[in-house]
């Protein structure tokens, strides 16, 4: 099957390099840029993402017999790699760097994080309240992809702001991953059997003082 990006051409043999040392870094395109210009900002919380939804599979390694843990387990690796490529599209920007050849968030990757979601929503019950954080540890992690996608959803409207030319599926896919999280955790929690605790604002511990 022809692959759909080029390879990365990396040879990676030394871990330290002290090219920034002086709290610089250099762009695809080898732009040097200092460690906190937006794009490095942006990318770098997509890292701490990645890493959330790595969390999120080593614990559901716990689950091997859960419903659907084969096609969950997949995705959740597949959207490791949709981070990265998107990553790669956060730090080409503004460079001289071509990049017809890079790799890229495309609208199939977010036609299939609908298909997803659609899916999951089937089994769900309609929500009465909003979610507490809470379960697991599994949906605990979940809950805390989710909410680190929002932030990097954030950071990288920023980037938007002074590259307007950034290709706007980079920002929908953040929107719609953040969504697939919500209802991943809702889903896991169902085949799981946790109790989803909802918002009551008037459960509040000093109303009963």
């Amino acid at each position: 099957m022809k692959k759909k990006y080029k390879e990365p051409n990396l040879n990676i043999s030394k871990v330290y390099t002290k090219v920034g040392d002086k709290g610089t870094t250099h762009l695809i395109g080898n732009e040097k840029v200092p460690k906190n210009d937006l794009r490095v900002e942006s990318y770098g919380q997509i890292d701490e993402l990645n890493v959330m939804i790595g969390h999120c599979f080593s614990h559901l390694k716990s689950f091997p017999e859960m419903d659907n843990y084969s096609y969950i387990s997949k995705r959740l690796i597949s959207i490791q790699n949709e981070l990265f490529n998107l990553g790669t599209v956060l730090a080409s920007l503004g460079t001289s760097s071509k990049n017809d050849n890079l790799p890229k968030i495309d609208n199939n990757d977010i036609i299939l994080l609908e298909k997803d979601i659609d899916d999951m929503n089937s089994e769900l019950d309609a929500l009465k309240s909003f979610v507490l954080p809470g379960g697991n540890h599994l949906t605990l992690y979940i809950h805390s992809a989710r909410v680190m996608c929002r932030k990097s959803e954030r950071s990288v409207v920023s980037v938007f702001n002074k590259y307007p030319d950034t290709d706007i599926v980079v920002l929908k896919y953040l929107n719609r991953l953040s969504d697939y999280l919500f209802v991943l955790g809702r889903f896991i929690s169902l085949k799981l059997d946790i109790s989803e605790n909802l918002w009551d604002p008037n459960n509040i511990t000093s109303k009963s003082i």
